[in-house]
């Protein structure tokens, strides 16, 4: 294994990182170093996987590895925002239950196909950008309405495609 391998995972690992800075200049209304952060960790979002495929190193380890790094991120992400006043706890509940049905269903041997599911880790990155650009309520209520209506709909797809191919057994 060389030295390249590692360079995405190490990508990958910025994010685990980033989530506990992020929060900390968050709650100390440190919002530029927050924006930072974000934008960083977007960044390596992006990059990570670009350089697997491109490096030739893609691996199921490292896809699960950027996954994890994302809804951590992402959790954490929201704890600041639900501790400044931001978001209702329940937020958590909402993101959490969406990503243990994705694990749920990626671990099938075929998984169910899901075009909006693979969407959401990157919508709630945009909820945390737009919420931190533009914090107004009312923008945050509007991105919290989109996320509910996101969640329901991969739920409805998701359902539907797993009865679909149960009828095709």
């Amino acid at each position: 294994m060389s030295y390249k391998s590692n360079i995405p995972n190490g990508l990958t690992s910025i994010r685990f990182i980033g989530g506990p800075l992020f929060f900390y200049a968050f709650v100390n209304d440190l919002f530029l170093v927050s924006l930072f952060i974000l934008v960083l960790s977007g960044v390596t979002d992006a990059l990570d996987g670009y350089m697997a495929r491109k490096m030739g190193t893609s691996s199921d380890r490292g896809a699960y590895l950027d996954v994890t790094a994302d809804f951590v991120f992402i959790i954490i992400c929201f704890l600041a925002y639900i501790i400044q006043g931001w978001y209702d706890p329940l937020i958590l509940v909402l993101i959490i239950t969406m990503f243990l049905l994705f694990v749920a269903t990626s671990g099938l041997e075929k998984p169910v196909y899901d075009p909006l599911g693979k969407y959401l880790g990157a919508y709630l990155m945009l909820m945390i950008f737009i919420s931190l650009i533009f914090p107004e309520a009312v923008i945050r209520q509007v991105l919290l309405i989109l996320l509910i209506l996101i969640c329901l709909t991969s739920v409805m797809t998701r359902l539907f495609f797993f009865m679909r191919r149960s009828e095709g057994l």
